[in-house]
């Protein structure tokens, strides 16, 4: 998969999953994903966006 390909499956899942986020949360979210430069800061992102859901 390419990386636009990534970031395009991660805003999918992150729109149409059942975590507890706001839509501006979501937002900001969106955007530290387009703004990754590699699969590395992806991960990084992803993460961190498990880690607001998780002290719900």
């Amino acid at each position: 998969m390419t990386e636009h390909q990534w970031k395009e499956l991660s805003k999918y899942f992150l729109d149409n999953g059942n975590r507890k986020l706001s839509t501006e949360e979501k937002e900001k979210i969106k955007l530290a994903i387009d703004q990754a430069n590699s699969l590395n800061e992806l991960l990084q992102v992803a993460f961190a966006s498990l880690t607001i859901d998780a002290h719900r």
